[in-house]
């Protein structure tokens, strides 16, 4: 917390808070409940940044002291999310569906080219993020390759993704707005 505390000047002018990520900050749920109870005592806003496959008890016990989360969105269609992220999607969207009745979210999601940019990916988004009160945002991230030479340097494959052409973005921009 003296960290945390370190940058009130700055959440105070900027109407910002402090953003738990960084892999997967909820499998650290003793530690970041810790964190938050302590955030809000002292009256900084907080955020948390996740992918949602972790147990919805680690979002109950979070959610009275998370002011924010971030939630990726990789593959509406359920084989995609398996083939390119080794899990399934199920429980991240049942747990979206659990938190869009309980807090604010953000949602972003990864925009890579032949992965989820096809007509029926775009269209399962829109159909799921449309009617939703708590989504405050939806942010389309195009991909980056910054992380490929960590891959390499642990002798893992790499994939050669590309970023979702601007014009397929833009389409899934306006019909998520």
């Amino acid at each position: 917390m003296e960290e945390v505390m370190k940058d009130t000047h700055l959440y105070n002018n900027s109407g910002g808070g402090v953003t738990f990520s960084g892999g997967e900050a909820m499998l650290q749920i003793d530690f970041l409940e810790e964190l938050l109870k302590k955030c809000k005592a002292m009256e900084v806003s907080t955020a948390v940044d996740t992918a949602g496959n972790i147990p919805w008890e680690y979002f109950q016990r979070i959610l009275p002291y998370t002011d924010l989360f971030l939630y990726d969105l990789k593959s509406m269609d359920c084989n995609q999310h398996q083939k390119f992220t080794g899990v399934d999607n199920g429980r991240i969207l049942t747990n979206l569906n659990k938190l869009k009745k309980n807090s604010p979210i953000w949602v972003r999601i990864p925009c890579i080219k032949n992965v989820n940019d096809s007509d029926k990916e775009i269209e399962a988004y829109c159909r799921y993020l449309q009617h939703a009160d708590n989504i405050q945002r939806i942010e389309l991230i195009p991909y980056h390759s910054y992380g490929e030479h960590k891959y390499k340097m642990l002798g893992k494959s790499v994939q050669n993704f590309m970023p979702m052409d601007k014009q397929i973005s833009q389409v899934l921009q306006k019909k998520l707005e």
